[in-house]
Parts: structure tokens; C-alpha cells; sequence
């Protein structure tokens, strides 16, 4: 009788354990997620635009001169003399500093004895090496050592005139680095001399901004000094980026007529892109990589995976062809739980 009961109490003990087990793998069902890929994903999309995107740009920069140098002499010595003052203008070739000349001027006057008493040594030795009293080649050294006499004389000429350090060319004089007293060098730096009536614009552009321009193509420009705009064209673009990966952009000026170096001056244009096959999309829209990109393209409530080709890039929206077109809706957010195929609600 006692092995019985015993035999009941442990069958009813794993009853009751697989009763447990059952009601636990429930209450554990229960509160898992299932996903049902039959429920809508909701998405944030956006329709395709037309075929062309008129967008206003404006670009800051500043006026630069076109010639801009900081003079310093083509020899050493000692500043002598300075002729102008910051802020004067000056002429090409004019007088800007002199340094001291006088051991060159003594070198020149030394040269000049020996040269004028060789050259009457010459004429002497011409006369009588035509009566054969003197050897001929006495003759030849003489006019050897006049040669080189007037080619050292030469060069402390050159010297002398590099002395005087001049103006390159038509400007104003708008830092002075250097006093009287003081001493030159080629690699000393004494004046700072820029043109004030050939300037250029000059502004720093993002690499999706330089297909906007162009040589054939005509800008303008303004200052806060005046409300007309002046017109410019395209002077050259940087082959290599700068900081934050811009590009220098330099335009000529038609007229620079009351500006000055280093105004703030402004370009604007309207650029109008157009083309027979592209569309523009917004850059978000993008999956995977721009060399391979592909889109969600909504049809019939569904997001359908749709290869594209990028044609251009203007700032966060891409020119772009494939099997689209204008009116379709595209998904631009909302990718987490996205599959090719996925019933979508859309919100825009």
C-alpha cells in the first residue's frame, strides 16, 4: 500500500512539474516579439522632382590684387637711404631704398685706372708690333687682361645698380618692413607693395560646387559699397583642395574701379540643371554605396529595391536616371526594419 502512494506522489509531483513547463513556454511566447513581415513598416518618402532644379547660389570671398610682393634686395648691405613712406604710390622702376655703395664705387674707380692704363698700353704695342719690335703675343696678353678687366668692371656695375632696390611695378606701398641703418639681404623682406587697380575675386568653393563653373560662363559680383554689380569671368580654378576639402576659385575683374584689397564682396547666380533623362532626388534616399546605389521606390504600397545612377552632385541632392520617374515616391527614412518588398505606410 505504501509503495503505491509513494508511486503516486511522484507521478502527481511530475504532473505537476510538465503543468508548470506548459504554463512557463507560454507565458514565455507570449512575450516575445513576433515579427509579422505582412504588417505595414512605416517610412518617410518624398516624390521625385522634375527634370531641372533652379537653386539661387551665393558664394563670399574677398578682393585680392593681382600682383602682391613683398620686395627685398637682390644683394646685402647696408640701408642707406629709403624714399617712401607706407602708403605712397609709386612707379615701376621708381626708387624704393639705397644701400651703400662706396666699396663698390672704390672697386669701380681701381678698374677703371687699370682699364685706361692697359688701353694705352695697347695702343702702343700696335704700333710697334707693326715695326716687329715687340713680340706679338705681348700684344695678345695686353687685350687679354683689357677683356677681362671690362668684365669685372661689368659686374661691379651690375652691383651698383642692384643697390637701389626698385619698385616691379605700378602700386602703393602698404607695409615698410625697413630703417635706415638697417641692413638688406635677398632673403630680408623690405617692403610690402601690392596694385590697387588690378584686383581679383577670390572665394573658397565645396567640391560638389566647382561643375558650376566654367570659362565660357559670365558672374557677377557685389560689394557692400555700391549697389551695382561688376562682372567678372573665370580666372582659374585650384588644382588641389584646402581645408574642409575647398577649392580656390579666382575671377577677373572687368572693373575695380573704388574697391580695395581684402573687401568682402559677395557672387551670385541661379544655376538651372537640366537634362533629358535625370531627375533629382534627395541624397538620403541613397542605400548601400554611391559606386552601387540603389532606391525604394513605393509602388502599390510596397517598397520595391531599384538600382540608379548618380549623374551629379549639388549639395544634399544628386542628379540621377534609372527605371524612375518624375512623380514616383521615394523612401528617404525609416530603413530599419526595410526589406525589398515590404508593405509601407509613407509618411511625407
Amino acid at each position: 500500500m505504501k509503495r503505491i502512494i509513494s508511486i503516486l506522489i511522484i507521478v502527481g509531483l511530475l504532473a505537476i512539474v510538465v503543468i508548470q513547463l506548459a504554463q512557463n513556454k507560454k507565458e514565455a511566447e507570449n512575450r516575445v516579439y513576433q515579427y509579422d513581415k505582412e504588417a505595414p513598416v512605416k517610412v518617410f518618402g518624398e516624390v521625385i522632382k522634375d527634370k531641372s532644379e533652379t537653386q539661387n547660389k551665393t558664394f563670399r570671398g574677398l578682393f585680392e590684387s593681382m600682383n602682391e610682393v613683398k620686395v627685398s634686395a637682390d644683394i646685402q648691405g647696408k640701408i642707406t637711404h629709403i624714399f617712401v613712406e607706407e602708403g605712397q604710390k609709386v612707379s615701376k622702376g621708381q626708387a624704393l631704398l639705397k644701400m651703400d655703395d662706396q666699396m663698390l664705387q672704390l672697386q669701380l674707380n681701381v678698374l677703371e685706372t687699370k682699364l685706361d692704363g692697359l688701353k694705352k698700353d695697347e695702343s702702343r704695342y700696335l704700333t710697334l708690333s707693326n715695326e716687329d719690335a715687340v713680340p706679338a703675343i705681348t700684344l695678345e696678353k695686353t687685350q687679354n687682361a683689357i677683356a677681362t678687366i671690362e668684365a669685372e668692371k661689368k659686374t661691379i656695375l651690375e652691383q651698383i645698380n642692384k643697390s637701389t632696390v626698385r619698385a616691379p611695378f605700378n602700386g602703393v606701398v602698404s607695409m615698410k618692413f625697413c630703417e635706415v641703418g638697417g641692413f638688406a639681404a635677398p632673403t630680408v623682406p623690405l617692403f610690402e607693395l601690392i596694385n590697387q587697380t588690378e584686383l581679383k575675386f577670390v572665394i573658397n568653393v565645396p567640391e560638389e560646387d566647382l561643375y558650376l563653373f566654367t570659362e565660357n560662363q559670365h558672374y557677377s559680383v557685389t560689394t557692400g559699397i555700391s549697389p551695382k554689380s561688376i562682372s567678372a569671368s573665370l580666372n582659374q580654378v585650384s588644382s588641389k583642395g584646402g581645408i574642409g576639402n575647398s577649392f580656390k576659385v579666382e575671377f577677373a575683374l572687368d572693373n575695380s574701379t573704388g574697391i580695395k584689397p581684402k573687401m568682402n564682396g559677395e557672387l551670385k547666380f541661379v544655376t538651372n540643371q537640366s537634362s533629358n533623362d535625370a531627375l533629382t532626388i534627395s541624397s538620403k534616399a541613397i542605400i548601400g554605396s554611391e559606386s552601387n546605389p540603389e532606391i525604394y521606390v513605393v509602388s502599390n504600397g510596397k517598397a520595391v529595391r531599384t538600382p540608379i545612377s548618380i549623374l551629379s552632385r549639388n549639395g544634399d541632392y544628386l542628379s540621377v536616371n534609372g527605371e524612375i520617374k518624375k512623380g514616383d515616391t521615394i523612401v528617404t527614412g525609416g530603413f530599419i526594419n526595410l526589406f525589398d518588398n515590404a508593405n509601407v505606410i509613407v509618411n511625407q
